[in-house]
């Protein structure tokens, strides 16, 4: 999800932004690549910068710039569209690099008939953009999105929901790219830690 306006990094696209001589997105790519079956990338008005990936690229159905569960709205229906068989979409930000290796097997280890939405822990914090949702609930996330609803624990609470806590030692994996000042915190990880 790269739909944000990267206004706390002064504009631009936050997540081709490079340390260590590899993009965030790039760094999201790698780990992301051999867990799942399909990447889509949800940007509203990036698009030029991720052409060269040859990823499918969705812009939210819902017009206004509504956050992150427009974004989740506009996967699921692209899911609904072109893979039936998917029931669970993954959601990770686009400025999350340390995204941990077996983020997939996790959230697939809660899924259940009872469960509807899986989201990521580290420590104390709850981070929910880095989620597992199940595509039937589509039709009441829009219906929410219609009605005004924009937080996403707002709207998840309202589900059946799990929680999964990846820890943060020795680093938080869901560690994110919000100021200019993380970049020299990532670049720093990244140099003490074997990925």
């Amino acid at each position: 999800m790269i739909g944000g306006q990267s206004k706390r990094m002064g504009g631009g696209i936050k997540s081709l932004i490079t340390f260590n001589n590899k993009s965030i997105f790039d760094r999201i790519l790698e780990r992301l690549v051999s867990q799942v079956d399909k990447i889509i990338i949800n940007c509203n008005d990036q698009e030029k910068g991720f052409e060269k990936y040859r990823l499918p690229i969705l812009k939210d159905l819902k017009q206004g710039y509504l956050g992150p569960l427009a974004g989740i709205h506009s996967a699921m229906h692209w899911l609904s569209l072109n893979d039936h068989q998917t029931k669970w979409l993954i959601t990770i930000p686009g400025d999350t690099p340390f995204i941990p290796m077996n983020i997939v097997a996790q959230f697939k280890s809660k899924m259940s008939k009872q469960t509807k939405i899986i989201l990521a822990q580290s420590g104390k914090k709850t981070h929910p953009i880095i989620g597992a949702w199940h595509t039937s609930l589509f039709s009441d996330l829009d219906e929410n999105l219609d009605k005004g609803t924009r937080k996403i624990l707002t709207w998840a609470h309202n589900h059946p929901i799990e929680y999964i806590n990846f820890g943060t030692k020795p680093y938080d994996p869901f560690f994110n790219i919000n100021f200019k000042e993380d970049i020299t915190e990532a670049t720093r990880i990244d140099e003490f830690h074997t990925f």
